[in-house]
């Protein structure tokens, strides 16, 4: 299996322990208005939903599996999707556009979750805008789409 971190982070930017140098960076949705304009926000949380899709294009995936899912009341409620997860519950299907919707909740702290299929492929999500895809191929293709968006890849195991 392959395994990639891919974020907004550049790696030039980290010392010999891999940790994050520029501590100024924004981290999460509640940054916006203080470290990120709106604006700049959307752009990037775009770009990470559309590295999954990437992936799972190549893959050639029109769907995965629910692995883990947490949710937080107060955020679900202020993001208004409370009706989209009432109908997702662990090893439930979802199709691609229920993905871009369950990746964008994630990016906004309003849940957590991992998405699956068999060995062929997963999405794992962690603290500071990291997030971490692993495939059974190299996916070239999609390594290059994200690289084009401006996010960075880097070969890295899960630790989800």
């Amino acid at each position: 299996m392959y395994s990639w971190r891919v974020t907004k982070y550049d790696p030039l930017n980290r010392d010999v322990d891999g940790n994050y140098l520029n501590h100024e960076e924004w981290t999460e949705f509640s940054d916006v208005g203080t470290k990120v304009s709106i604006e700049e926000y959307l752009k990037t949380e775009q770009n990470y939903i559309n590295a999954i899709s990437s992936f799972m294009d190549e893959i050639g995936l029109d769907r995965v599996y629910v692995i883990a899912l947490e949710q937080w009341s107060d955020e679900v409620r202020n993001q208004h999707d409370k009706e989209l997860l009432s109908k997702i519950w662990i090893e439930k299907a979802v199709n691609i556009q229920e993905v871009r919707e369950l990746a964008k909740l994630t990016l906004r702290n309003a849940i957590w979750c991992k998405l699956g299929y068999k060995k062929q492929f997963f999405v794992h999500f962690g603290y500071d805008y990291y997030m971490y895809i692993g495939a059974d191929r190299e996916c070239m293709k999609a390594i290059d789409a994200v690289l084009q968006s401006g996010l960075f890849v880097e070969r890295f195991e899960s630790p989800y």
